[in-house]
């Protein structure tokens, strides 16, 4: 009898001891799915960065460019020119100012009731 319960023990414990590996690998290929989860997003921030990065260094190279422009005497005046609309001592500006569209419609264009309306009223003012 001693041996058959001896067996069924042997049994529980390698049972018990496979559950116990089985969430212990459970558990590490969760930690390792995480891992590479934040290695992805890294990833991609890193991607993000440079691209940023490449950005900015066009930028700089473009506000380089303006600053050496406008260390000029040419480079002032045409960014006060573009920015302020002035004009250097001697030159004459013209100003240019569009005709204002009419706010009232021509008769033949009013109904027939409208018109009629108007003429009562340039009757009696």
């Amino acid at each position: 009898m001693r041996g058959v319960k001896s067996r069924e023990i042997q049994k529980w414990k390698k049972t018990a001891i496979f559950i116990v590996l089985l969430l212990l690998f459970g558990v590490l290929l969760n930690s390792v799915r995480k891992v590479y989860v934040k290695k992805q997003n890294a990833t991609a921030a890193l991607t993000k960065m440079q691209t940023d990065l490449t950005e900015l260094k066009d930028r700089e190279e473009t506000l380089e460019r303006s600053l050496k422009r406008l260390s000029t005497q040419e480079g002032i005046e045409y960014e006060l020119r573009k920015n302020f609309s002035i004009a250097r001592a001697g030159e004459e500006v013209a100003v240019i100012v569009s005709e204002l569209p009419s706010t009232s419609t021509p008769p033949a264009t009013l109904p027939p009731w409208q018109r009629l309306k108007n003429f009562f009223n340039d009757l009696f003012d």
